[in-house]
């Protein structure tokens, strides 16, 4: 039953009029953003406040100000934000345009933004980048392959959907007293946001019915991909760029690779990284002065501890075991 518990939200929030002790905030809350003021009369005022429900967050920004944000590649989360007041313009991701009162966009993961912004008042949601690419897989987009194409709405009709939905969901997490939000209320409804942000601005799960269908993809053109693998196999290889390796579509080389090896294409790439790294691990000397951890990020494994669970559970025994050996 602990589901149907209700949840207490974290409170971040600054109320000022000092420059510096904004810049230092907004940094926290938002990335490694550089900050330039352009317009900050005496008596201008900045008002931020975030709601921290567990991974998905509702923030506030109340602003009379003129500034530059260079907002670096956002980390862990994808900002959605719907303007109230005020202007921008904000370039990044392949667009430019100018913001106003009631304009939505999606600031993606991993792609830096410059927003120059005046008087902005505005609403975000923070959703988690793991729950997109986890909702892009069913899908059929790998992880790695999965980006949002535009920071805007695919079109008049899913704006007005996505403005609705997004209304709602700030409005109740802004108010740490609303009655509904249990812990299962939250998992879903972000869930849902999530859902519905995939259906109402462009990204990669649109571009599969462009795509060639799965069809019959010689084993040729797999074992092209297979090769290029083995001779590239500590750079960071994604699903689409195997696919032009292969001259095939993505999905269709999934789908071969399923065939012919029961396994994706970046599994079976994860197979040899692991191949790899053993074949290092087993070849050290103790006068190498190697461990486990630079072993494993040679090979594409960031991880340690992540590396450590896959190479046990793949040949059954820990790395540290197989270095001392």
């Amino acid at each position: 039953m602990t589901m149907h518990r209700m949840i207490e939200a974290r409170r971040e929030e600054l109320l000022s009029r000092d420059a510096e002790e904004t810049v230092a905030f907004v940094t926290q809350m938002y990335s490694d953003n550089a900050l330039r003021f352009w317009n900050a009369p005496p008596q201008c005022r900045v008002r931020t406040s975030a709601m921290i429900w567990g991974e998905v967050i509702a923030t506030e920004i109340r602003s009379t100000i003129g500034y530059s944000c260079h907002i670096a590649p956002l980390q862990d989360h994808v900002y959605f934000e719907r303007s109230l007041r005020g202007r921008a313009r904000l370039r990044g991701g392949g667009s430019d345009f100018q913001q106003h009162r009631n304009d939505l966009v999606v600031f993606p993961f991993g792609v830096p933004i410059i927003a120059d912004c005046d008087s902005h008042d505005v609403n975000l949601l923070h959703i988690p980048h793991a729950l997109l690419t986890e909702l892009a897989a069913q899908s059929g987009i790998e992880p790695t392959a999965f980006q949002f194409t535009s920071l805007e709405p695919r079109d008049a009709r899913s704006e007005r959907f996505w403005g609705r939905l997004f209304d709602l969901t700030h409005h109740e997490l802004t108010d740490p007293s609303s009655p509904v939000l249990t812990e299962l209320v939250v998992q879903n409804l972000t869930r849902t946001l999530a859902a519905a942000a995939l259906a109402v601005f462009p990204n990669t799960t649109m571009d599969l019915h462009l795509q060639p269908g799965p069809g019959a993809v010689p084993s040729s053109a797999v074992q092209r991909a297979v090769d290029y693998i083995h001779a590239n196999p500590a750079r960071p290889i994604t699903v689409a760029e195997l696919a032009t390796q292969a001259g095939s579509s993505v999905r269709a080389l999934q789908n071969a690779f399923r065939v012919q090896h029961d396994m994706t294409p970046l599994e079976y790439l994860r197979r040899v990284r692991l191949e790899r790294a053993r074949g290092d691990l087993i070849a050290a000397e103790p006068s190498d002065g190697y461990t486990v951890a630079l072993i494993a990020a040679r090979w594409g494994f960031t991880n340690p501890g992540r590396f450590a669970q896959l190479y046990k559970q793949t040949y059954g025994n820990s790395p540290k075991h197989e270095l001392r050996s």
